[in-house]
């Protein structure tokens, strides 16, 4: 699979400093988690953003992009919390977590992805 909704580059930023390299370094893992985070992303919102995500606005993207690359770098964090500090990786996974579901809240409340002629997932 590809990275559409967020990109590795942000996933590292999120997951801050001293992170394990073996994630950040390893491009595998890396799209492994942020599809993860795209997938758990589409889910919580009930809207397949990825198959609207050309036709979106910018800052709707930006948005997206925050709340999933938070998402992932919690994978990043939790792959070796030691390597950050237990203590800082929650502090660091709390607010990565308040980010993601703020984002969810967001554009689900919106309901913006009817303007780029998206529509909810039914079951």
């Amino acid at each position: 699979m590809v990275e559409t909704l967020c990109t590795s580059g942000s996933v590292k930023n999120k997951a801050g400093a001293n992170v394990s390299t073996t994630t950040t370094n390893d491009p595998t893992i890396m799209t492994r988690f942020i599809n993860q985070a795209e997938g758990q992303f589409i889910a919580d919102t009930g809207v397949n953003w990825i198959n609207i995500y050309s036709t979106m606005d910018a800052d709707f993207k930006q948005a997206i992009e925050r709340a999933v690359s938070a998402f992932a770098a919690i994978d990043v964090i939790n792959y070796d919390q030691e390597a950050v500090g237990t203590n800082q990786a929650i502090n660091r996974i709390n607010v990565l977590l308040d980010q993601y579901e703020r984002g969810v809240r967001a554009m689900k409340e919106a309901k913006i992805y009817k303007g780029f002629g998206g529509s909810a997932i039914t079951t």
